[in-house]
């Protein structure tokens, strides 16, 4: 149950939400049946879109920063190969982003990963130069290990690896993992 002047509050968050172009329609449950059915589209996204072969990036920026990103790395994505189809979702309202590339009907799956793994190079650079992560909700782990520098720096990572020593002084946790 929600407060009436939460709902409020809400409301007029969406409402400068539509005002400033960032959404462009939206639905308020009405019931918990409705809001069940809202979250299970949300949910149904991967599944939805696995027949496309997606290239996943779990990739994150400040809110506030987060269309002029979208705009940004959309750019990149169509100015090198204007065949991919990007597929946003995620939690746009804490910076989190999933982006999803959808592989061409007629492009073979390997060139396309490794297109896709190219990009990636840029998108990061994107990501840095808006100050956020390489990684959001699902870590850094093997993937993202290269990139870790595009959203942290030197200083940062090398206190990282401090912290890391401190409670795996023999390095038998997830060796190799995110520190070599």
């Amino acid at each position: 149950n929600v407060s009436e002047h939460t709902l409020d509050q809400a409301m007029e968050a969406f409402e400068y939400c539509m005002e400033q172009g960032w959404a462009l329609d939206g639905t308020l449950s009405q019931s918990s049946a409705q809001a069940r059915d809202l979250w299970r589209l949300r949910e149904d996204i991967s599944e939805t879109i696995a027949r496309f072969t997606p290239y996943k990036n779990d990739i994150s920026v400040r809110v506030s920063r987060v269309p002029a990103f979208l705009r940004e790395v959309d750019a990149i994505v169509s100015s090198r190969y204007p065949d991919f189809e990007i597929i946003w979702f995620g939690h746009i309202g804490d910076g989190n982003v999933h982006l999803n590339i959808l592989k061409p009907d007629a492009l073979d799956k390997a060139v396309f990963f490794k297109q896709c793994a190219e990009v990636s190079v840029e998108i990061f650079e994107c990501v840095e130069r808006f100050g956020g992560s390489v990684s959001a909700e699902h870590g850094v782990g093997l993937l993202k290990k290269p990139f870790l520098h595009y959203s942290r720096s030197a200083g940062e990572i090398a206190c990282m690896k401090a912290l890391k020593q401190v409670f795996d002084p023999r390095g038998v946790m997830n060796p190799g993992k995110i520190f070599d």
